[in-house]
């Protein structure tokens, strides 16, 4: 039976909105306190939080040739079926499921739920209900139309840009008043140089991980030949300056030496706000962070589940992942698929730190590999027609596959960083051996 097509909804305000609220979400808060640990001073910091968004610039200038080339449902999926063939296809895939999308959410619901329960106390059995209960919530409302996910997604974003926007005036606005140290602390046990950017960079991946959903809802776009391109650039030249902003305002409130000291469980962001705005504020960002990350969230729900879609339609998954609401439009089976399996890894998962280690060691992997992909496209199909031919080219997508493959490789070689990558090689050994029992299977039904 044929499935009703996915509908074309998103314009460029949507789809620059898309970028920046997929990518907003917990690393701006979580992540501050890493990098001051990681990098020798304030120039460093600024400049990593910088270069990192460049690069991402330069991925998403690929993704958006690969994405005017091919703006059917799938995103990366199709990227990479394109270029190198069913295998690679799955394997991604394979990932995005096990690992990458849904392990993107469960980190995202830990952190929903540790923020609520600084407002609304809670147990180890209340925390976890309110986890699955938010990503219950996205599934529910990305069931019932792109239009509603969107809505979401739009009111989401620019409510925690202008809280975001709030911080930075407060904090560059603020003068001290004896609230920090007036002590000498001692001197913090810095990493060598090329260990503390690599430690920087995980961090900065993660905070800006999701740049790439939207190339995952190219078949829902009125506009992909031009406003894929334009909505990636866009989307990421905001975040860009959000990001540098919100840590220039985090450092005029938290002076490095006095940051690097902090406990664990005191964060950046929110001892910012108590000083910049008053003891009670704590509870007002901790909303906010609630906020974000929800509207974070709702891109693995808007979005991905359209690879799914696409893998169905070749035959790499079961059909059900296939079927599109009758009355909604939407790709309701493999949405409610990955959000049940987003809740077993809320249970089993760890530590916030680890599940995002994990999900960017793989990540960047089929991020390298869809960027090359524009390489061998253009050899292979030199007169396919590209409304948007990536700038910078050749020397942009190198830029990104260099760094990319950089930090991984260096995350198999640091001692505490080797066993969350060495977990994510193992799932794609997983899938591998997953793709050829099911090849041998199908060869040995065929007469």
């Amino acid at each position: 039976m044929s499935q009703p097509p996915l509908q074309r909804h998103l314009g460029l305000w949507s789809a620059v909105l898309l970028v920046v609220g997929s990518v907003i979400g917990s690393g701006i808060f979580m992540k501050p306190l890493d990098i001051s640990r990681s990098l020798p001073d304030e120039t460093w910091i600024f400049g990593a939080w910088a270069a990192l968004g460049v690069i991402c610039l330069f991925g998403a200038l690929a993704y958006g040739e690969l994405g005017a080339m091919f703006p059917q449902a799938g995103g990366q999926y199709a990227f990479l079926r394109e270029t190198y063939g069913p295998f690679v296809a799955f394997l991604y895939g394979w990932c995005l499921l096990l690992v990458i999308n849904t392990g993107t959410l469960a980190a995202l619901c830990v952190v929903f739920a540790q923020n609520l329960e600084r407002i609304v106390p809670m147990g180890d059995g209340t925390r976890f209900a309110a986890a699955a209960s938010m990503v219950l919530a996205l599934a529910a409302v990305n069931h019932f139309g792109v239009r509603w996910g969107t809505l979401l997604q739009n009111a989401s974003t620019i409510a925690k840009l202008l809280a975001l926007g709030v911080i930075v005036v407060g904090g560059l606005t603020f003068v001290s008043a004896g609230s920090a140290p007036s002590a000498p602390l001692p001197e913090y046990p810095m990493p060598d140089l090329i260990s503390g950017i690599v430690a920087a960079a995980v961090a900065l991946f993660w905070a800006y991980e999701g740049w790439h959903q939207l190339a995952f809802s190219a078949a829902e776009m009125k506009n992909p030949e031009k406003d894929l391109w334009r909505g990636l650039a866009i989307g990421i030249f905001v975040l860009v300056a959000v990001y540098v902003l919100i840590n220039i305002a985090y450092l005029n409130v938290v002076p490095l030496d006095e940051m690097r000291h902090l406990h664990v469980d005191r964060d950046v962001p929110t001892l910012t706000v108590e000083r910049v705005f008053g003891g009670a504020a704590g509870g007002w960002l901790a909303a906010l962070i609630c906020l974000s990350v929800f509207g974070a969230a709702n891109p693995n729900l808007l979005s991905t589940p359209r690879a799914f879609y696409a893998m169905a339609q070749d035959g790499q998954v079961p059909g059900a992942l296939m079927r599109v609401h009758p009355r909604w439009k939407t790709p309701h089976i493999a949405i409610w698929v990955q959000a049940l399996w987003t809740i077993v890894l809320v249970w089993v998962l760890e530590t916030f730190k680890d599940i995002t280690e994990f999900v960017v060691f793989a990540a960047l992997i089929f991020y390298a590999l869809v960027v090359a992909g524009v390489y061998i496209l253009r050899f292979r199909l030199p007169d396919r027609d590209r409304p948007y031919r990536c700038w910078g080219y050749p020397v942009t997508p190198a830029l990104f596959i260099a760094t990319v493959l950089f930090v991984d490789l260096r995350l198999l070689t640091e001692p505490d960083d080797r066993e969350n990558a060495l977990y994510g090689l193992a799932v794609i050994g997983l899938g591998a051996f997953v793709y050829m029992f099911r090849s041998l299977a199908r060869r040995s039904r065929t007469p």
